[in-house]
């Protein structure tokens, strides 16, 4: 770039994001890619030793060369605020009260179960807002990014925000250029889109989040209401998860401290002679979901541990949902459905409050099962995603989808 820089800060930098394969739908040769709001933390790395081996024989001691064996899978991860689920569909997760949230993800949708991810750097002393798409800065691409991991964390005094992890095939570093981007994603030979093809992005103007309902930029964690519904973890006389005892939760907890969800997204990869990549990265299965809700320890109720050792405490499940508020309306809502209670911790210090740590676990289903897994809510106006049929034009043939 024309201004050298001494460093690279936050100030500097905005992220975003343009699906695989896809194209411009007005059928003009670039896509504008749209840009991650909220976020606060991207780190990156790149594993260059992980997939070459030595070549080593008799007669000499060190190697006499190396191979690459295996796909290199640089990783990326990154935070971000939670707001109105803008960000979540972006990335491909389904909004639906009767679909598991990553029902594209089970579906394999070419439209939605890959990214491409970019950040733009500007100028050292610029804003990344405000810096405009027609002046140049440096870019860096990660092609074919997967989904390898989301987590939710909401805490008392923090303020309720995302956590995500992803796995990509190629990584690009663009020089004094935001425009007309050629696309960092991969064919399964291992090739590029070509220069002016239709898979080329433009990265837009960056801008700062938008307003939520009340004029806030954020959630707030006093917003946050835990509810449990079809509740047989609960007996009809009081006792919860199916009699075993301990700290009490029928419709809800008292005095919740914080809440976290964690959806693990390993991938399984099928390498085929005669391709330079993965021939396919499909989800690897049983997918388990885990819900940690840490409170004050208030009612308990009654039961023992021997009901679950004889086998009498049954196998009772609960639904549970986390509904996020701003301004008194409802933005966000994710609900674990058909929930065990895995386990009970109780701590406590000398003058301290004691404490309570439960884990429930589920199940994801099938892409349409409704009573077991994940479900998230986006309660207010999102524009939705376009589907695979209307934008792609990557080759259906290919397990995976690839650039143009």
């Amino acid at each position: 770039m024309s201004n050298s820089r001494t460093r690279v800060i936050s100030q500097s930098k905005a992220v975003y994001l343009a699906p695989t394969g896809w194209t411009n739908a007005g059928g003009g040769w670039s896509l504008e890619a749209n840009q991650l709001q909220g976020v606060d933390t991207f780190s990156y790395e790149i594993d260059l030793a992980g997939s070459r081996q030595d070549v080593r024989e008799f007669g000499q001691l060190a190697r006499i060369g190396t191979v690459r064996m295996s796909e290199i899978n640089p990783k990326l991860s990154f935070g971000y605020y939670l707001s109105s689920g803008t960000n979540e569909i972006n990335l491909g997760f389904t909004e639906s009260s009767s679909a598991q949230c990553i029902s594209a993800f089970l579906n394999e949708d070419p439209a939605k179960k890959e990214n491409n991810i970019f950040v733009a750097v500007v100028n050292e002393g610029d804003d990344a807002v405000g810096f405009t798409a027609q002046s140049p800065s440096d870019v860096i691409g990660f092609g074919n990014a997967f989904l390898s991991s989301y987590s939710v964390n909401l805490s008392v005094g923090e303020i309720p925000r995302a956590d995500i992890e992803m796995q990509a095939s190629n990584v690009v570093f663009y020089s004094d250029d935001r425009e007309g981007l050629i696309a960092p994603s991969l064919n399964l030979d291992g090739t590029r889109a070509e220069p002016n093809s239709v898979a080329n992005i433009d990265l837009p103007d960056a801008v700062i989040c938008g307003d939520l309902n009340g004029g806030l930029k954020v959630l707030k964690p006093h917003d946050i209401t835990l509810a449990f519904a079809n509740n047989e973890g609960v007996t009809n006389d009081g006792n919860n998860a199916g009699g075993i005892g301990g700290q009490k939760f029928d419709t809800s907890l008292s005095a919740v401290q914080s809440v976290s969800i964690d959806v693990p997204l390993a991938r399984e990869v099928i390498e085929s002679i005669g391709t330079q990549l993965a021939y396919a990265k499909p989800l690897q299965f049983p997918i388990d979901v885990t819900m940690s809700v840490s409170a004050l320890v208030t009612e308990l109720g009654e039961g023992a541990l021997e009901y679950a050792l004889t086998g009498t405490a049954g196998d009772r499940t609960t639904d549970i949902s986390v509904t996020m508020k701003a301004g008194g309306d409802a933005q966000m809502k994710f609900t674990l459905k058909g929930a065990v209670l895995d386990s009970q911790s109780f701590s406590q210090g000398l003058d301290d409050n004691e404490t309570v740590d439960l884990t429930f676990s589920a199940q994801i289903g099938g892409a349409s099962t409704s009573n077991q897994g994940l479900f998230m809510d986006t309660l207010t106006s999102i524009e939705t995603r376009p589907s695979s049929s209307s934008t792609t034009t990557a080759d259906a043939t290919q397990p995976i989808e690839h650039g143009a």
